[in-house]
């Protein structure tokens, strides 16, 4: 025979208060900083490498 249980018996493991993790939360930035530089595309639609792009020594 099939039982029902609440979630709350499997939410409350994870809450706060038994995991004792009472720290604030980080300071976020008010506006999204913008990435600096481009993207340098190294390998060709098939996967290999340009003739451009330096090859490892390994």
């Amino acid at each position: 025979m099939a039982t029902n249980y609440s979630a709350n018996q499997y939410e409350k493991a994870f809450s706060p208060t038994y995991l004792q993790n009472w720290s604030l939360a980080k300071p976020t930035k008010q506006s999204i900083s913008s990435h600096e530089g481009y993207t340098q595309i190294i390998a060709n639609d098939r996967g290999h490498l340009l003739p451009s792009v330096p090859r490892s020594k390994a």
